[in-house]
């Protein structure tokens, strides 16, 4: 059995230095996954994206200890040392929309987007494609949503919950 995660990614993306970069560093992650001890909820609203326009290439960089819990003691599941929070302290997502053409950075709309890229979690790499919406706003600034879900192996899975039945409160 493999059970996943489900994403969603909110991101409003500034103008930077250049026309063709967006960066922001208050994007917003949202974590739902259902496991056979306890449900997972957690939000993330420190986590930095960069954009470019003229390429596709789109960045992702979150510290897993920046995740809020809906249950407090998550925390502590969380930042123990048996998921490698310390040796692996970032999610991390490197892709390219692969239908840049279809989206016009200087006019004002909603356009669907499709991504390809590599993403990096505690000590695994795995290629992640996701879709999504970008809103160009009228003030030039990008506005992203996405969701995908992330399949995690029976072995780690029942690392984690081992992890949660030692941690948690009965």
């Amino acid at each position: 059995m493999k059970n996943g995660f489900l994403l969603f990614m909110v991101l409003f993306l500034s103008q930077a230095l250049t026309a063709q970069n967006y960066i922001t560093r208050t994007a917003h992650i949202h974590i739902r996954s259902d496991n056979k001890v306890q449900n997972i909820v957690a939000d993330n609203y420190q986590v930095a994206c960069q954009l470019n326009t003229q390429n596709g290439e789109f960045k992702i960089i979150a510290l897993i200890k920046s995740f809020e819990y809906q249950i407090g003691a998550m925390n502590r599941v969380m930042n123990t040392r048996d998921i490698n929070v310390t040796d692996y302290p970032r999610i991390t997502y490197d892709g390219k929309i692969t239908n840049l053409k279809q989206i016009n950075f200087s006019k004002p709309g909603t356009y669907p987007f499709k991504i390809n890229g590599m993403l990096f979690i505690w000590d695994e790499k795995r290629i992640t494609p996701a879709q999504g919406t970008l809103t160009v706003n009228s003030d030039g600034s990008i506005e992203g949503n996405s969701d995908f879900t992330i399949t995690i192996e029976d072995k780690n899975l029942n690392k984690i919950d081992d992890i949660m039945k030692a941690k948690l409160p009965g």
